[in-house]
């Protein structure tokens, strides 16, 4: 029997038909050859998962079916992977093959051969227009544009022309930019969870903008969704330490508008805008509306939570993740005997490249002394005193650099203007200050990320209660001391002789 098959996705005034494609199948049929039709309407070529399609496939492993016939190679297959596959089934069954357009029958060596020919070429030119499509997409990104999708909560979609073309950005919605704003502020500035201004936001009959129940999920993308901040350096310096590639300098950020932060699709399990890893951040269009340094307040208190849900499971101290050997440098685990006692080892040992170790250390030992040392650090921290004044001295010492940094930009743009009148002579010298300009104001922007990552790391303390720390560390459990000690601790150096804390 001779399976016709023909497939079309969805109906185009320039696509070939169902019925075109069979009755160019049938001129290949001879008379006293029997005919099954095989139809796929509204399915794919990028992967076999079509009803139909199985069926036939079912057939050959029956042995009912001695010819294929479509009309065109992309009728049946667009992925070379799974042509290839067909083939050889094809073969193993004793399946020819013919393809109406490309004249190609696999009875014969040559036409075997021009099969697969075609079928690479044709991969290949359907990888180079998604590799097109994605470069675009990248290349609107960069550029500000709108990316699609539906508007984020407390926003609505507005169509504008920018640059000549017309795309979308997004103005306040009246009747939930209230609720947007006290979300954020509320979970700034009180100790509420995630899920308890969620059963708030229920109560108050506030839904999402998808007409969903708010959940703690729901709420923790939107506080990490950087599209409602009015994006300034600090902002810009948080997204950079979440690994993000930042389209904009860190100049552009001026503390107006909102951020896009786009990337490839991910795995559901991995959670949105928490690592931002192979993400892209850009400038876009629309009024930020959230002030930074509330936008702030919640990243730190959602890394926070994250921290404390994340660490210590499973270890056997408090301090699993901050030890390190003296010796060597690698990191130092616990390791339990069969007596049921416990020792430290590093991974230099391990790997038989650190032998300088001679003395059995047991982590109950390091835990009391660095326990004395958290104690009393946080005892000087609650004063306030080195505390404060680091966070004034980092605000007031970005501030001077920024101003710097706009003076640098206003020459670089004076001498960029002057070029244009300036002879030959002019011109070298010109380029000179140029240069040197431009060094100068790369090291101004690493001493502003600097110290904007202080400040960041000076805001994560402000979020911890010292004095419930100190009152209550003998009765909190193995997590939470290793939630405190991260926040805290830098790095713990062991030797046979000493231990040496370093703290942020």
């Amino acid at each position: 029997m001779v399976a016709i098959y023909a497939r079309q996705s969805v109906d185009k005034k320039d696509s070939i038909s169902i019925e075109t494609q069979i009755e160019k199948c049938k001129s290949e049929v001879q008379e006293n050859e029997q005919i099954k039709l095989y139809i796929d309407k509204g399915y794919s070529g990028k992967n076999t998962d079509r009803p139909n399609y199985k069926k036939m496939i079912n057939d050959i492993e029956q042995g009912l079916i001695s010819k294929i016939i479509v009309y065109k190679l992309d009728r049946i297959s667009r992925a070379i992977i799974d042509f290839s596959v067909m083939l050889n089934m094809f073969e193993k069954f004793n399946v020819k093959f013919v393809s109406c357009n490309e004249k190609f029958d696999t009875s014969t060596p040559m036409g075997r051969a021009m099969v697969n020919i075609v079928m690479v070429f044709a991969q290949l030119e359907r990888e180079t227009i998604q590799q097109r499509i994605k470069d675009n997409y990248y290349e609107r990104g960069k550029k500000g544009y709108y990316l699609g999708g539906v508007a984020p909560f407390g926003y609505t979609k507005i169509s504008v022309n920018y640059n000549g073309k017309k795309t979308y950005s997004f103005k306040e919605n009246d009747e939930q930019i209230d609720d947007l704003k006290n979300i954020f502020e509320e979970y700034a500035s009180t100790d509420i969870s995630l899920g308890k201004l969620a059963e708030k936001l229920t109560k108050k009959s506030s839904l999402t903008n998808r007409q969903n129940a708010w959940s703690g999920v729901s709420l923790g993308r939107l506080l990490r969704n950087p599209i409602y901040v009015k994006a300034d350096a600090d902002v810009y310096v948080y997204l950079k330490s979440k690994n993000a590639n930042m389209n904009n300098d860190i100049t552009e950020f001026i503390g107006e508008n909102g951020c896009y932060v786009y990337a490839e699709r991910r795995s559901i399990t991995k959670s949105k805008f928490t690592d931002l890893t192979d993400s892209y951040v850009t400038i876009a269009l629309h009024k930020g509306v959230i002030d930074s340094n509330i936008w702030l307040e919640c990243q730190h208190k959602l890394d926070l939570n994250n921290q404390v849900k994340n660490s210590g499971k499973g270890s056997h101290t408090w301090l699993s993740g901050l030890i390190k050997c003296g010796y060597c440098g690698y990191a130092i685990n616990v390791v339990n005997n069969n007596r049921g006692n416990s020792y430290i080892n590093c991974g230099g040992r391990k790997l038989k490249i650190c032998n300088e170790r001679k003395k059995v250390i047991h982590p109950e030992d390091i835990e009391s002394i660095v326990e004395k040392q958290l104690l009393q650090h946080m005892k000087e921290l609650k004063t306030g005193i080195n505390f404060r004044q680091n966070l004034i001295t980092d605000n007031i010492e970005a501030n001077k650099l920024k101003i710097e940094l706009v003076q640098i930009d206003n020459q670089i743009n004076k001498l960029m203007d002057s070029l244009a009148q300036g002879n030959s002579i002019t011109i070298e010298y010109i380029n000179k200050k140029i240069s040197e300009l431009d060094e100068h104001r790369k090291k101004l922007l690493g001493k502003i990320e600097e110290a904007q990552k202080n400040n960041s790391l000076q805001r994560k303390f402000k979020k911890v209660d010292l004095d419930d720390c100190i009152e209550n560390w003998a009765s909190f459990d193995l997590v939470q001391k290793k939630s405190i000690a991260k926040i805290f601790i830098d790095r713990i150096s062991v030797t046979d002789d000493e231990i040496e804390v370093t703290f942020y």
